[in-house]
Parts: C-alpha cells; structure tokens; sequence
C-alpha cells in the first residue's frame, strides 16, 4: 500500500524547490490531487471498479505499458509502491520498480494534464534513479513517464558510473538550500502559483508593492507587509485596505487578457482553453418519469441523486399558504425537518466585514 508519510524534501518537489528554495506543497488536497491518488491506487491494486471511463482508459494504458516493458526484461521481479530511500537524503514511493539481472526499470504514472519535464533531466526521476542503485546495486536504471492524458511517454537510462555523482551532488544541493532559512527567493510564475507559502513570500510581496505604486489611488501602506508579523490593529485595518485592491487587480488583468485573445492577439506562454460548463438538472418530475420508464430505477435510488435548495422549498412552502401564514409555515416547516434530522446546518462561517 502507499506510504502516507511523506519526505520533509519529496522527489516530487525537488523541481520546485531547485527553483526556489523556499517552495512549498499547498496544504490540504484538491479535486486534481484527489483524482491522481485515486487513479494510482487503482493501478496499484490493478482494479479499475470506482472510476470514470475516462479514468479507466488512462489507467489501463499505463498498466498495458508496464506488462509490455516488463515482458521485455529475462526474469523480471516487479515491484509496485515500494518506498526508496535517496542516498539517505530523502525518500519516496515508486510506482513500480521493474528489476532484471544487471539492471532495473522505473515507472512513475502521471495522470495530470500537465506535461512533465522529459526523463533525462527530470530531478525526481532522478532522485528515485538514485534509490534504484542503492537499493538493488544495479549497473543501469531506466525511468519512464507515462503521461496518458498528454499522449506522451520519455525514458531514458542512466548508469552508475557516468551519472551517480551527479545526480547525487545536484539533489544534495537542492536540499541544502531549501534548508537555508537565510536564502535568496527566487519568485517564477509557475512555480509561485502551485506554492503553499506565496502569501508569506517576501519577494512575491514586493513585487505586489511595485503594482500598488503604480495605481490611481493611492493607498498608505502598513509598515511591515509580512502578515504574520502585523501585530498593530491598525496596520492590519491597512493590510486588509490593501488586500481586495490587489485581487481586483488580478482579475481586472485576466479579463482584459482573455478579451486581448479573443480579439485575435497572442500573449506568449498562454493559450485559449475552453472547459465544459456545468450540466444542471431542471424539472425533476420530467426526469423521473424517463429515468423510471427507460431503465426502471426505483424511485429509492433516484432520491439520493436529487438535491433540495432549502431556500427554494421555503418559498413554495410560502407560496401556497393563505396571506400573513407565509412566515408560520416556514417556521414549522424547519422546525418538523430539523426534529426528524432531516435538515441540518453547517457551522457558522466567520470573516471580516468592512464597517458601513
């Protein structure tokens, strides 16, 4: 099973942090996150029971990609999520480890949309590259990435004698400096936007400062920008002045961006996308009888599927009662559905409201 203890310097963000050292994950997890983790385990247990079609076409094209590269080594042992230690620097989980007799071959599954870095210089390629050597004692080892989603495959083979040291000096440097406090930021547009510590970035601060600067209204600015340092209420009243003006900016940029291309402009770096827009079920009863009639689905398992705006059911609740009685039923009503557990409510969200 995967390891769920994760490395303080992980192969996966070696990348990352050779750009900035200060680079870190984001906290929490994402629907991508999620869809890649579910996507792993599935190819790892072989089961494909719980995805989508398309989930399911991805993850056996890599599992097709291994039998066919593991049908190619003479007495193949196939390893699938095996923790590597990388020269006692690191560590991390492969996908699979396919080790013949003098020499072994690595597969790491990316099920992003995204491509990666090709094998020859991709670090965390290398980084279990590292593992591979020390764990087996082989001569070569072989890493590939299978990037079903972007149609693409890269491998490439490293040996002991001509790579080892290299790669072994150049992660080792990655995490020296990412153990630096003192360091030299080194803001960079992709790598700032998936970093779980850009709103404490100093650099990326400063940068903001300069588009602050140069906007119409002025605005004053709190003595320390860091905003764990802000310890005077009324610095932070100037923090949270500042704060919208800046979101604004960035999206007031984005939306003439997107115009600029539509209008038939290039921006270098950025491309139009177009992603499906979301489908909403309308006229509920239309839906159930089709849905009943064409493949008898019981009404039992049709209700977990439907969702009800409370709001909405307040309101023809409302409706049908007789003038002054509106506000009477509504009550009863959340009071008989609250008694049976049938409506409940989400904690209390509290945030800061700008004074009228």
């Amino acid at each position: 099973m995967t390891n769920s203890i994760h490395a303080k310097h992980g192969p996966s963000s070696l990348k990352n942090k050779e750009i900035c050292p200060h680079w870190q994950n984001r906290p929490g997890s994402s629907e991508a996150a999620d869809e890649g983790t579910k996507m792993h385990e599935a190819a790892e247990a072989g089961r494909l029971d719980g995805l989508t079609p398309e989930q399911i076409a991805q993850v056996h094209e890599c599992l097709e990609a291994v039998d066919q590269i593991q049908a190619e080594i003479p007495g193949c042992i196939r390893y699938t999520e095996l923790t590597v230690d990388v020269c006692g620097l690191t560590f991390g989980t492969a996908d699979v480890i396919l080790l013949g007799a003098h020499s072994a071959t690595l597969v790491d599954y990316k099920f992003g949309r995204i491509q990666v870095e090709d094998a020859e210089t991709n670090l965390q390629g290398q980084a279990y590259a590292l593992g591979v050597f020390d764990l087996f004692g082989v001569d070569e080892v072989t890493v590939v990435f299978l990037q079903p989603r972007c149609d693409l495959r890269t491998e490439h083979t490293f040996t002991r004698s001509a790579d080892y040291d290299r790669m072994r000096d150049r992660v080792a440097t990655v995490i020296e400096k990412a153990e630096d406090p003192n360091g030299p930021y080194n803001p960079h547009p992709d790598n700032c936007q998936y970093c779980g510590a850009k709103a404490l970035c100093p650099a990326l601060t400063a940068k903001a400062m300069m588009v602050v600067e140069k906007l119409p209204e002025r605005l004053e600015l709190p003595a320390v920008m860091d905003p764990l340092e802000i310890a005077e209420p009324d610095q932070m009243a100037l923090a949270l002045r500042l704060a919208p003006v800046l979101v604004e900016w960035a999206k007031a940029v984005k939306a003439h961006a997107l115009e600029m291309v539509r209008n038939g402009q290039e921006i270098p770096g950025y491309q139009l996308k177009h992603r499906s827009g979301r489908r909403v079920i309308k006229q509920l009863e239309a839906v159930w009888d089709i849905v009943h009639a064409e493949f008898d689905l019981p009404l039992e398992q049709f209700l977990p599927a439907c969702s009800i705006s409370v709001t909405s059911l307040e309101k023809a609740v409302k409706s049908i009662q007789e003038r002054g009685q509106g506000a009477k039923a509504v009550r009863k009503l959340n009071q008989l559905l609250t008694a049976e557990g049938l409506c409940l409510t989400d904690p209390d969200v509290t945030y800061l409201a700008k004074e009228r």
